[in-house]
């Protein structure tokens, strides 16, 4: 459901804290302004909002001057997401401008756009499982493929089917199984992104809100929830 504030700029800011790297972005029209990276998750409360700040100085903009808000929906991170979220949401309000929610997978695939193979994402969900989404890799705005699904470690090499690029966070999170598949398995067309592709960043984030922003798909506040995708542990 869309919101009823229209943007009185097209200064966006982004802010993306659905897995253990965290950052902010803002972007004007189609130029990023200015990113800041965030600590490990367990100190995002304390370093998100001064963070923040310190991208509004460098910039040169303040908070008044944004024109929309977009955050990572998730899967991820349970407390990043629920505390990016909630702060995205109280941001929405006060400053009455729309909201974006982009899902996380999504952002990654971003990352690994225009080239031919399609793109699987995975995320560490914990307790040896990740969450895994495949979309269309040759466009610059990533097309799903399929619902993203929560499945075993052990299940994910039977749903690797090649061509594929393979990107994410879980690639690093769980290198040595990984690296053990690869090695006896992998498909010669089964590809892996760049380590410096393999976590979200809030500049991509705010590249797909701006398109979602124009095509009006905005959310409101009261209603927006994280993706999970499997109960909080």
């Amino acid at each position: 459901m869309a919101t009823d504030y229209w943007p009185r700029s097209l200064l966006i800011l982004a802010l993306d804290t659905a897995t253990d790297r965290g950052s902010l972005a803002l972007m004007e029209e189609d130029r990023l302004l200015g990113e800041y990276l965030l600590a490990a998750p367990g100190s995002f409360l304390q370093h998100l909002l001064p963070g923040l700040e310190t991208l509004l100085q460098d910039t040169g903009r303040r908070l008044e001057d944004v024109g929309a808000i977009a955050v990572s929906q998730g899967p991820g991170n349970f407390t990043g997401l629920r505390l990016g979220l909630a702060t995205a949401k109280g941001l929405a309000w006060s400053l009455r401008v729309p909201l974006v929610a982009v899902p996380t997978l999504e952002v990654l695939a971003a990352q690994c756009a225009l080239q031919p193979r399609p793109v699987a994402v995975i995320i560490d969900a914990k307790r040896r499982e990740v969450y895994l989404g495949r979309f269309l890799g040759a466009e610059a705005e990533p097309r799903a493929l399929e619902p993203p699904v929560r499945l075993p470690l052990a299940e994910l090499p039977g749903r690797l089917t090649p061509p594929l690029l393979l990107t994410g966070p879980a690639l690093d999170t769980y290198e040595d199984f990984l690296e053990d598949f690869l090695r006896d398995k992998l498909h010669p067309d089964i590809r892996l992104a760049p380590p410096e592709a393999r976590h979200p960043r809030a500049a991509t984030l705010a590249r797909l809100a701006r398109q979602r922003l124009q095509a009006g798909q905005t959310v409101s506040p009261s209603q927006l929830v994280p993706l999970y995708l499997r109960p909080a542990l």
